[in-house]
C-alpha cells in the first residue's frame, strides 16, 4: 500500500508573506492601470467616448498652491507690530425651508436677529433687518462693508448668539494691534485674489512693500487628480511649503509708544500741515522712535486718505537753519571759519538780491555769536568765502541729495537750486535745498561720531521662524569720514552755544537742571507761496536737531512743524519741546536700566470686555502689572497694548473703563508710564528730573478731571 503523502501545513509568517505579495501585485496593477488612463486623458483628452473642454481636463489634473504663513513683525525686544489674524464676512441664508435633517439652517426670526447683529456689526437694526428681508426667491444675503472684515471678537459674538442661519467666510488678514503706531514706517497689505487660487496678502507700502520677499515666503503645491466630475482621486504635496521671515526692527515699544501720545497732543492743539519726529540711536544710527502726522490706525485704516507717504524719506523738506551746523562743518573743516571775526548782521545784498535775518536788529556780532542766534546773513556769508565749489564738495559728503537706502520703500533723494550766487547762498542757510529728515539724522552723525558718519537704519535683523536661521542681520554701516575729529568737536560746542548764551535760540531745550550739557541747533524755514517766500512766522517749517549728551552724544532727536495754525506756549520750540523733553528723559533712563536686556515670550491676553475682578486675575495669573483706571463695576474697554502682543518684562499694562479716574500713587514709577496715563486720562503733564517719580501734586484716591495739570519730581 502506498504511503500517504503527508500535507505540508503552512506557518501564519509565511501565508502573511503570500498574501502580501499578491495584494501588492493587485495593487500595482490597478495603479498601472489608472496611470495609463490618467496619460491616455491627458493625451487624447478623451473619456467614456466623450472630448474633454480645457476647464474639464484642469478639473482632472490640477495643482493647488499651498500658502504660505506671512512673517511677523516685531520690535527690538520681539513685541509684534504686524502679525496674521483671521477675518470673517458674515452672510445669512434667508431661503426659508433649507435644512439639515429637522434643523432649519436659515435666519428663522429675522427681528431677533437684527436686533442682536446690529450693535456688533455698527449698523442700525432697521438696516440689518432691510438685508435680512429680502425678495422672495432669494437664498442668501450680505451685509455690505459691515458685515465684511469682522474680527475674531465679533465672529465669536454672533457664534455665541446661537442665531441660525448665519454663516461666514474666513479670510487670512494682517493685525496690527497698536493701531497709531509708526504707521508709514511698518505699512500696509492688500489680499490678492486672482479667482484660482487661495488669496495671499501682499505689502503696498512700508516696510511691509519693501520686504515683502521676505515676510511672503513661497508657496508650496500640491497635485490633486480628480475624475471628470470633481471626485478626488490622489494628492501629494511635491513642493513644501517656505513660512515668511520674521522681521525684527530697532523701534523701541516704550519711546515709540510714547512719541505717539506726545505727537498726536501737539497735532490736536497746534493743527499743522505735517511734523515728524525721530530719535536715534547716534553711535549705529539705530532709529528708535519715529513717527509723523498726518498719519492713519493701521487697524481701522482711519486717516489713511489724509496721507499716504512716509514723510520721513518721501517729502524733502527745507531745513532752514538746522542746516547751519553742516555748513559750520564744511567752514570749520576747510579753513574758512573765524568765529572772532565781526560782521554786521541784518541784511546782505548778493547781486540784485537781499539776505535777511530774521532778527534785523543784531547789529555787528561775531560769526560764533551768528550761529547761536542764527542769522543766515553770518552763513551767506560763510558760503561766498568757501565758494561754491568747496561748499557743494562737503553737501556730497554729507550725502544730501543722495536717498539714504533705509530699507524704506520710494525714498525721495531731494533737490537743489544751485546755479547763480543768491541761490548758493541761500542753501547755506537751508533755503534752495530740500532734504529728508532721515538725511538729517544721517548728516548729524558725522557730528556725533567725530566726523564718521553712519548709515540710520530701521531693520535689525531678518529670520526665518521655522529654522531660526538668520536670513539678514544689519551692521553698523560706516559710510564715510565727512570731517576731522577736531573739526566735529568743535561743531559740537558751538551748538552748546545755542543752548546755552543768553541770546541761543535752543535754550528751551536745556537740560541743564537733570545736570546733561546737550547740544542743538533750531531752524525756521520760509515756505515758498505762489512762487514767493513768505515772512509769516506761522506759515513756515520749525524744526530742531539735538545731540544729547553733547561731549559723547548717545541719542540724535530731528523734529519739524510744518505751518501750525497755532503754538503751545506761544512759539515753535515751546511747541516741539513738549515731545523732545518727556521722550529724552525716557531714552536716558532706559539707557542706564539696559532696557535692551529686557525679554519675555509673554502674549498679552485680551482684557477688553472682562470684568476688573476677571482682569486682575487674568494679569495674576499670567505674572502681569496692570493699572486699572475707572469704576470698578464696570467692564475693560481699552488697553493700553494691544491683545497677543510680546510683553516686555515689568512692563505696566493700562486698562481703562467708563467712569471717573482716580489718582494712582505713581511713586517708583518712570516718566514713560507717566506720560502714558496722563495721555490716557487727559492729564496736562509737567515734570521735573529724571529716572523715577518721588512726588506728584495730585494726592493719590483724588478724582480727575480733563485738562488737570499734573505736577511731578523724578530723580
Amino acid at each position: 500500500m502506498a504511503k500517504k503523502r503527508k500535507k505540508k501545513v503552512s506557518s501564519p509568517i509565511n501565508r502573511s508573506k503570500r498574501a502580501g505579495v499578491v495584494i501588492f501585485f493587485t495593487i500595482s496593477l490597478v495603479l498601472l492601470l489608472l496611470s495609463g488612463h490618467f496619460v491616455y486623458v491627458a493625451a487624447t483628452r478623451n473619456i467614456k467616448g466623450r472630448k474633454l473642454s480645457e476647464t474639464e481636463l484642469r478639473h482632472f489634473m490640477r495643482d493647488q498652491a499651498i500658502q504660505p504663513h506671512r512673517g511677523n513683525i516685531f520690535d527690538a525686544s520681539g513685541q509684534a507690530l504686524a502679525e496674521n489674524t483671521t477675518t470673517y464676512n458674515l452672510y445669512a441664508i434667508v431661503k426659508k425651508g433649507f435644512r439639515s435633517g429637522t434643523k432649519p439652517l436659515y435666519v428663522v426670526n429675522k427681528q431677533k436677529t437684527a436686533r442682536i447683529l446690529a450693535p456688533i456689526l455698527g449698523m442700525k437694526e432697521a438696516d440689518v433687518l432691510n438685508h435680512l428681508q429680502a425678495s422672495p426667491g432669494t437664498f442668501q444675503v450680505e451685509f455690505g462693508s459691515a458685515g465684511d472684515n469682522l474680527s475674531i471678537a465679533q465672529h465669536d459674538k454672533i457664534v455665541a448668539a446661537k442665531l441660525p442661519g448665519l454663516n461666514f467666510v474666513s479670510n487670512a488678514a494682517r493685525f496690527y494691534p497698536n493701531g497709531v503706531f509708526a504707521s508709514q514706517l511698518i505699512g500696509l497689505v492688500a489680499n490678492n485674489n486672482d479667482g484660482n487660487q487661495p488669496s495671499k496678502m501682499t505689502g503696498i507700502m512700508g516696510l511691509e512693500q519693501s520686504l515683502n520677499r521676505y515676510l511672503t515666503g513661497k508657496a508650496g503645491i500640491k497635485t490633486g487628480q480628480q475624475t471628470a466630475g470633481g471626485v478626488d482621486l490622489t494628492s501629494f504635496t511635491n513642493k513644501k511649503v517656505k513660512n515668511g521671515d520674521d522681521v525684527y526692527l530697532t523701534l523701541d515699544y516704550h519711546l515709540q509708544f510714547q512719541l505717539e501720545h506726545l505727537m498726536s497732543n501737539v497735532f490736536d492743539k497746534t493743527k499743522p500741515q505735517a511734523m515728524t519726529a525721530i530719535l536715534a540711536n547716534a553711535k549705529t544710527g539705530a532709529i528708535l522712535a519715529a513717527t509723523q502726522r498726518p498719519t492713519f490706525n493701521a487697524s481701522t485704516k482711519a486717516g489713511l486718505s489724509k496721507m499716504w507717504d512716509n514723510l520721513l524719506v518721501q517729502d524733502p523738506v527745507e531745513p532752514g537753519s538746522t542746516m547751519k551746523t553742516f555748513t559750520l562743518s564744511a567752514a570749520i573743516d576747510s579753513g574758512h571759519w573765524n568765529p572772532n571775526a565781526i560782521y554786521k548782521s541784518g541784511t546782505l545784498n548778493i547781486g540784485n538780491q537781499k539776505v535777511f535775518d530774521f532778527n534785523r536788529n543784531m547789529g555787528n556780532i561775531s560769526y560764533r555769536e551768528g550761529f547761536a542766534r542764527s542769522s543766515n546773513v553770518a552763513f551767506a556769508k560763510t558760503e561766498m568765502a568757501m565758494g561754491p565749489s568747496i561748499w557743494r564738495d562737503y553737501l556730497t559728503r554729507f550725502n544730501f541729495l543722495k536717498a539714504t537706502q533705509t530699507m524704506l520703500p520710494n525714498e525721495a533723494a531731494g533737490s537743489m537750486v544751485f546755479n547763480e550766487p543768491i541761490e548758493q547762498a541761500n542753501t547755506a542757510f537751508g533755503q534752495g535745498i530740500e532734504v529728508t529728515p532721515m538725511q538729517i539724522v544721517q548728516a548729524l552723525t558725522a557730528v556725533a561720531n567725530n566726523g564718521r558718519m553712519v548709515r540710520p537704519y530701521i531693520v535689525s535683523k531678518i529670520v526665518n521662524p521655522d529654522s531660526k536661521k538668520t536670513a539678514y542681520e544689519h551692521k553698523v554701516q560706516h559710510l564715510s569720514v565727512v570731517m576731522r575729529p577736531t573739526t566735529a568737536q568743535q561743531v559740537r560746542k558751538d551748538m552748546i552755544d545755542v543752548v546755552n548764551l543768553p541770546d541761543g535760540t535752543a535754550r528751551i531745550y536745556s537740560l541743564a537742571q537733570q545736570g546733561i550739557q546737550i547740544a542743538a541747533k533750531t531752524g525756521t524755514a520760509q515756505i515758498a507761496i505762489n512762487g514767493k517766500y513768505t515772512n509769516n512766522y506761522s506759515a513756515s517749517t520749525h524744526s530742531v536737531e539735538v545731540l544729547v549728551p553733547a561731549d559723547d552724544p548717545q541719542f540724535i532727536f530731528y523734529m519739524y512743524l510744518r505751518q501750525p495754525k497755532e503754538f503751545i506756549g506761544g512759539f515753535a520750540d515751546a511747541t516741539i519741546n513738549t515731545v523732545f523733553h518727556p521722550l529724552i528723559l525716557s531714552a536716558l533712563n532706559d539707557a542706564k536700566t539696559s532696557v535692551a536686556g529686557k525679554n519675555t515670550n509673554l502674549l498679552l491676553p485680551n482684557f477688553v470686555g472682562q470684568t476688573v475682578d476677571q482682569a486682575r486675575q487674568t494679569a495674576q495669573s499670567n505674572s502681569l502689572t496692570v493699572v486699572i483706571a475707572g469704576d470698578a463695576d464696570k467692564k475693560i474697554s481699552w488697553q493700553s497694548v494691544g491683545p497677543s502682543a510680546q510683553v516686555i518684562t515689568g512692563q505696566k499694562i493700562f486698562l481703562r473703563t467708563s467712569g471717573k479716574i482716580i489718582m494712582p500713587d505713581m511713586k517708583g514709577w518712570s516718566i514713560s508710564d507717566i506720560s502714558t496715563f496722563s495721555s490716557m486720562a487727559k492729564l496736562n503733564l509737567s515734570y521735573s528730573g529724571t529716572g523715577q517719580l518721588v512726588s506728584q501734586n495730585i494726592k493719590p484716591g483724588s478724582n480727575l478731571t480733563k485738562g488737570q495739570k499734573l505736577e511731578v519730581n523724578l530723580q
